[in-house]
């Protein structure tokens, strides 16, 4: 049965889209077994550091934060692979919200604000939260600080869905943390550094640069002094790309994003890490372990992966 499984997987047009050359897709790339091992390592080890230092909130007691808040989605009947969709929220209970849902071995759904209706109507999520009420806040305050899982999440179990130009991207612990490795390695983050990232939440940058980088690189974030800034500006240290039509090297350096490649596909004309990036006329011919799981529609797959590749047109508008 096993061989059955790794022999249908390897002939699966998006599993080979994933793979690297001969490196394929493997658990062992992250030292991480799951998003909500990140948290919990980072934040156990690093409890005293500060994560968010204008309000002064500790790796510490963001984990207590995630705990109760795991417990309360617990409590409300959410469970592994339920879907989530999370709208509206701000930082940092956004990112609170996002380990606490992995941590069941939820899914998070996060949208693009035109594509609302279509995330209700085409994953018909269990829970919506547009807002933490001051009763959401009491009971979650209410619950215990620490939460035992019971169910085991895969690094190549779904975690995201974000919802982009009518599409369902679906993203794994995997994708999420091997992109996120890529910048950290890239743009060499240090634990010392204090970022401040000014982009979109509900988007998988947003997810990859504010919620997955800081405890990834155990760095401080900051919303008025930081030594490296992420913006859609171009005065940012790095300006994040979400429309581009080429990859090039600019002052200050892009960050090029491709919701199907989780988030960054390239930092100036270099591909992401483990990414692979051919172009070919109009199109473009991407290899690597951040391909996305895929789109939920069928037939989006069949046009979007073809001969081992994820092809995507050239002139891209996201």
């Amino acid at each position: 049965m096993q061989r059955l499984y790794i022999y249908l997987m390897k002939n699966n047009l998006i599993y080979q889209a994933q793979c690297f050359g001969n490196v394929e897709p493997i658990e062992y790339m992250v030292p991480y077994p799951n998003l909500r091992s990140l948290v919990v390592g980072q934040c156990i080890k690093f409890s005293n550091n500060i994560l968010y230092k204008d309000i002064g909130m500790t790796n510490g007691a963001f984990y207590k934060s995630i705990n109760k808040t795991a417990n309360w989605l617990a409590k409300s009947g959410i469970k592994k692979n339920d879907r989530v969709f999370v709208r509206n929220i701000i930082s940092p209970m956004m990112e609170i919200l996002s380990y606490a849902i992995w941590s069941v071995g939820a899914v998070l759904a996060i949208a693009d604000e035109k594509e609302n209706d279509i995330v209700i109507n085409k994953i018909k999520p269990k829970l919506i939260i547009e807002k933490i009420t001051k009763k959401d806040k009491s009971i979650i305050d209410e619950q215990s600080e620490d939460f035992i899982e019971i169910s085991s999440t895969l690094l190549l179990d779904e975690a995201v869905i974000y919802f982009n130009n009518g599409n369902g991207i679906r993203l794994s612990h995997y994708n999420l943390l091997i992109n996120t490795y890529g910048v950290q390695r890239h743009l060499n983050i240090l634990h010392k550094d204090v970022l401040n990232i000014d982009i979109p939440l509900n988007t998988s940058a947003g997810i990859v640069l504010k919620t997955i980088l800081p405890l990834y690189s155990g760095t401080s974030i900051s919303d008025k002094s930081a030594n490296i800034t992420f913006s859609t500006k171009s005065d940012a240290d790095y300006q994040v790309k979400f429309e581009w039509t080429e990859l090039s090297d600019t002052n200050p350096q892009c960050l090029y994003i491709l919701p199907e490649a989780t988030a960054i596909l390239a930092i100036g004309s270099t591909p992401n890490h483990l990414i692979s990036i051919i172009e070919e006329n109009n199109k473009i011919k991407i290899n690597g372990h951040s391909v996305m799981m895929g789109y939920l529609d069928a037939k989006a797959n069949n046009k979007a992966f073809k001969a081992g590749s994820l092809v995507i047109q050239r002139r891209i508008s996201y």
